[in-house]
């Protein structure tokens, strides 16, 4: 597993990442697990499963959180 703390919108988010190998043998393909914590927030921001490549394809997953965090922002604008 892979924690990073980042600051993102005034935030400091704490990012877990860790393969999936159930969910990857059972669905083909490499999936991680990504939950994103924050202690303004009594629940998590982000707690699912991505395909690995969607993360890598982003940078990592502190820049897909930032992605992912920022479109939520945009639509909710």
């Amino acid at each position: 597993m892979t924690k990073k703390t980042m600051k993102w919108n005034g935030l400091t988010l704490e990012i877990s990442a860790e393969p999936n190998a159930l969910l990857s043998r059972l669905q083909g393909e490499e999936v991680t697990s990504l939950k994103v914590t924050s202690a303004a927030s009594a629940k998590p921001l982000i707690n699912d499963t991505f395909a690995a490549s969607l993360i890598q394809t982003a940078g990592g997953a502190a820049n897909f959180v930032d992605v992912m965090l920022s479109a939520e922002l945009q639509q909710a604008a």
